[in-house]
């Protein structure tokens, strides 16, 4: 599945799973305004996220795991989809579930 149709699927089982979620993509810059640090920034309880998605055979770079650690640096929870490693519905549950844990 390309990382676009990902993007929808996570986006919509967010919004099913957690109403109050606010979820936003990052628009693909195509390096003509530098990289971006992920493909999401989103919300869960106010405990904000970076999420960056793989197809089945993508790999994350050393500049994407850089800014998905140093966003975890500044206070922030990272997480990354590999298609085929797990459900869309489980790593949306993981998500909420780590929210609810980091607000307590």
């Amino acid at each position: 599945m390309k990382e676009r149709k990902l993007y929808q699927k996570f986006k919509d089982k967010m919004r099913v799973a957690e109403p109050n979620s606010w979820v936003y993509k990052i628009p693909d810059t195509f390096n003509l305004g530098g990289k971006k640090p992920g493909d999401f920034f989103c919300v869960v309880y106010g405990v904000p996220f970076l999420i960056e998605f793989k197809s089945a055979k993508g790999i994350l770079t050393r500049y994407q795991a850089y800014q998905l650690v140093d966003f975890v640096n500044a206070g922030g929870e990272a997480m990354m989809y590999q298609e085929g490693k797990t459900y869309m519905d489980e790593f949306v549950k993981k998500i909420i579930e780590k929210a609810k844990e980091v607000k307590r």
